[in-house]
This record gives C-alpha cells, sequence and structure tokens, in this order.
C-alpha cells in the first residue's frame, strides 16, 4: 500500500510539474521513429509475394518508436524521460526501454539546432514477450524549425541492449530517425 501511494504521489508531482512548466513554454512533447538497415539475405532470390526477383541489397533491421518529454534546463542544456518500443526483426526481441537522456546543444541557427545526447535507463519487462535489460543511448541530430509550434527531427544514433538471458550478452544497432517536436 506505501508503494503504491508513494508511486502515486510521485506521478501526481511529476504532472503537476509538467503542466506547471507547459503553461511557462517551458516543456516539449517529442515523438520519433527510428529503423535500422540490415544485409538482406534474401537479396538475389525469387519472391512470390511480388512475383519476381528480390533486388534489395539492404532490408529495415529492426524500428523504434520513441516518445519524449523535454525540459529545457539552459539554453545549451535539455532533459528527457523517454519511452519507447523496439523490436528487432531477425532476431525476434522485443523490448520496451525507458531512460532519461541528456541533450547538449552544439550549434543553433535562428531556431535550428544541432546537439548530440545521450542516455542510461532499463528495459520494461510487462510480459514474457518482452525482454529485461539494461539500455544505453547516444546519437547527433538536427531540430529543423517550422512557422508553427513544431520542430521536425534528424537524428543518427547508436542504441545499446543489454539483454538478461541473451546468448550474444549484448545488443547494438545504429539507427537513423525522424520525429516531431510539439511546443
Amino acid at each position: 500500500m506505501k508503494k503504491i501511494f508513494t508511486y502515486l504521489w510521485l506521478l501526481y508531482s511529476v504532472l503537476f510539474f509538467t503542466q506547471e512548466l507547459r503553461a511557462q513554454k517551458k516543456v516539449s512533447y517529442s515523438f520519433t521513429i527510428n529503423g535500422t538497415l540490415a544485409r538482406n539475405t534474401n537479396y538475389g532470390e525469387y519472391d512470390y509475394y511480388t512475383g519476381e526477383q528480390d533486388k534489395a541489397i539492404f532490408a529495415v533491421g529492426a524500428f523504434f518508436l520513441r516518445s519524449e518529454l523535454n525540459i529545457p534546463l539552459n539554453k545549451t542544456f535539455t532533459t528527457g524521460i523517454n519511452i519507447g518500443l523496439d523490436y528487432h526483426s531477425k532476431s525476434q526481441i522485443l523490448a520496451i526501454p525507458y531512460f532519461l537522456n541528456l541533450e547538449i546543444t552544439i550549434s543553433e541557427l535562428d531556431d535550428d539546432r544541432f546537439f548530440i545526447r545521450g542516455g542510461l535507463g532499463k528495459l520494461l519487462k510487462i510480459s514474457e514477450a518482452f525482454e529485461k535489460g539494461n539500455y544505453a543511448t547516444a546519437g547527433i541530430g538536427y531540430h529543423i524549425a517550422t512557422d508553427t509550434s513544431r520542430k521536425y527531427i534528424l537524428s543518427l544514433d547508436f542504441h545499446q541492449k543489454q539483454i538478461d538471458g541473451f546468448a550474444k550478452g549484448k545488443l547494438n544497432s545504429l539507427s537513423i530517425g525522424f520525429g516531431v517536436l510539439f511546443f
């Protein structure tokens, strides 16, 4: 009972805090989709679905969905609370990473921003289908400003999942991402 009360109080505090900051235009929300490329093992084979030979050299190896609540600390540093969904098709791994990250602005021109970021967290195991372990990420990105209350995000990220019971120990991936940042 104490644990539930503590979690509810923490959730209430975070929601109240973010609503305060949102009213002051200091909090933003972003959603990104990342994908990795892998060598197409079916290259040159006949594809019965399309009725022709498979000529794609690369295939999507994994895709990641990320949802982030961004809180700027000052003009250079921004921190974020993230949760995501990762699916690696070749190794059939499904994971839900939740992590904190830090973005450091390298260069800013008008409202466009070039940054580096890194984050650490855990993999959430909500059922037998999902993996449990540790999560780390690092990357570079670019915020592209628009005339509206959103920005577009282009990123190149390295992800490392240390999965409990995984034969290889760690699963590393390099992804290209596209997202939208809302104010």
